[in-house]
């Protein structure tokens, strides 16, 4: 599913008044809207973005809080 139709608008407008170097760009980004799932996408297929990966994140929280792993360190392998 394309992107949101007022974000195709606003791009046509900048395409209207870019100079050369800027169309690529812009062509670029109105494919990226073509083909890529926005979170405009995602409201509209009834996807809540605060559950997404919920259990990924709570792992990552949880392993953070119990500094489960290596200490980190800087470049020079000193502790933080």
């Amino acid at each position: 599913m394309p992107a949101h139709p007022k974000a195709f608008k606003s791009l046509a407008t900048r395409l209207a008044a870019a100079d050369s170097a800027t169309v690529d760009l812009l062509l670029d980004q109105w494919l990226d809207y073509r083909d890529h799932a926005t979170e405009w996408d995602a409201r509209q297929w009834g996807f809540d973005p605060s559950r997404w990966c919920a259990r990924e994140r709570a792992e990552l929280i949880r392993r953070a809080r119990l500094h489960v792993g290596p200490p980190p360190m800087d470049h020079e392998g000193t502790t933080l």
